[in-house]
């Protein structure tokens, strides 16, 4: 079994692909990144609540294609990391999904769609 470390790894390696439009990577890792982070809280651990990960996915959700805005969502991700522990599998692999973004709006709609799966995985795995 993939530890969390291999698993955001590994993500991260695919985010180019998950850009570009490979929809089956873009699944497997949501829901290998979903059921990280709802199975670590269901299991009595640190995984991130609901809340947490719905508040994030809100805000990316209402967001225009903005590089400005997209690109200062990396200091939020890192602030509430810092607060909570929990939530550092999903800055780090976010925050490189935002590096990744560049001037392609598509990339943007694609990044929000990866998102967007992660949530529900999430919900599925997290039941708090």
């Amino acid at each position: 079994k993939m530890d969390r470390r291999n698993i955001v790894e590994k993500i991260k390696k695919d985010l180019p692909d998950i850009l570009a439009g490979d929809s089956k990577k873009l699944v497997e890792d949501a829901k290998d990144l979903g059921e990280l982070l709802g199975k670590e809280k269901r299991e009595g651990g640190t995984g991130m609540t609901t809340s947490q990960i719905r508040n994030i996915f809100s805000e990316v959700k209402k967001m225009e294609f903005d590089k400005y805005k997209i690109e200062l969502l990396r200091p939020k991700l890192a602030y509430t990391a810092g607060r909570h522990r929990e939530v550092l599998p999903l800055q780090e692999v976010l925050d490189e999904a935002i590096k990744e973004i560049d001037d392609d709006e598509g990339k943007f709609d694609r990044f929000k769609d990866f998102f967007e799966a992660i949530v529900a995985y999430h919900r599925k795995w997290g039941k708090d």
